[in-house]
């Protein structure tokens, strides 16, 4: 199974405070992982305009490079509504759908991981640029670095091995016998 959001903008993201000590599990690639919360749980929402495909990964179906048949591809044709390109330029959303069509050459219906680390960008921007919590001169200018860094990774599975999450995810049993 393969996923891309393709519209993560702050809108989409909820927030809860929880424990600072809470952790969370995940499975990436049949791994499962535990990461810290540092007291706030995060959720994704609205996929209106998201992809997803339930063919073998590295499968041979959908030729070009797809690895799904058309009949496993759940996806929205952003093309067909052309103003989400429109917005001002230097605004890091609007330049983020723009970015997007690029990196999928307007063929929305293609796996192209790489959305995925243009909304990490536009994310990392938004916590920069127009969020108010409490951060070191250290974390910020980390987050200004994976900020950049984060247009060059082709997908967020790739940008969770970015230096800033060093030590951040741990792998195997956590916590002690039940």
């Amino acid at each position: 199974m393969r996923f891309e959001h393709r519209d993560l903008h702050w809108g989409n993201v909820l927030l809860q405070r929880c424990g600072v000590d809470d952790t969370r599990t995940a499975r990436l690639n049949g791994v499962e992982i535990t990461y810290p919360t540092n007291g706030l749980a995060v959720n994704i929402i609205d996929f209106t305009l998201s992809r997803l495909d339930v063919g073998a990964i590295g499968g041979s179906g959908g030729g070009g490079g797809g690895g799904a048949s058309a009949d496993d591809v759940a996806f929205c044709d952003l093309g067909a509504d052309p103003e989400l390109f429109t917005g001002p330029a230097g605004h890091c959303q609007s330049d983020t759908y723009r970015r997007m069509k690029k990196a999928t050459r307007g063929k929305w219906e293609r796996h192209c991981p790489k959305t995925n680390t243009l909304w990490l960008h536009y994310l990392a921007d938004c916590l920069l640029n127009e969020k108010q919590f409490p951060v070191t001169a250290a974390q910020r200018h980390n987050l200004k670095g994976f900020r950049k860094r984060a247009l060059g990774y082709g997908s967020a599975a790739e940008a969770l091995w970015d230096e800033m999450f060093i030590g951040v995810f741990k792998t195997g049993p956590q916590g002690g016998a039940d």
